[in-house]
């Protein structure tokens, strides 16, 4: 008899504390989903961010590839190379005097052709000139 008391007690304890247990454990469900949401938000707002870094100096690098770009067209140019020999010889290579002009000279050849330009040696030029090259 004895056994069949302690049966129903602990039958009578299992009922009072099934709801509350329920109730602790969703609780508990709940709680976890939502630190791994939060988790979750916040690895996809450092991500976002970094995106964003990395589009912004992806834009700058597309914006100065266009600005050499435009340069490079610009000095392929006779009237803008003519500029840019020009200032690389009064300012940095310090060929001539205030009153001078420098003049580009096209050279002819034998038969009064004029002389097809070689590509320019720019390593040398900025090495001349002690601008760093890479």
């Amino acid at each position: 008899m004895a056994f069949a008391e302690l049966g129903e007690q602990l039958r009578e304890i299992g009922r009072r504390l099934q709801r509350p247990f329920v109730v602790l454990a969703l609780a508990a469900l709940t709680i976890y989903a939502a630190s791994g949401y939060i988790g979750q938000e916040r690895a996809a707002n450092q991500l976002a961010g970094e995106v964003a870094d990395r589009q912004s100096q992806l834009d700058a690098a597309m914006q100065e590839r266009d600005t050499l770009t435009a340069e490079l067209a610009a000095l392929h140019d006779p009237v803008h190379y003519g500029q840019y020999a020009t200032l690389v010889g009064r300012h940095t290579l310090l060929l001539n005097r205030p009153d001078e002009t420098l003049l580009l000279v096209t050279w002819l050849s034998g038969n009064g052709q004029p002389v097809p330009p070689r590509p320019t040696d720019w390593k040398v030029l900025l090495h001349a000139a002690n601008i760093p090259t890479p």
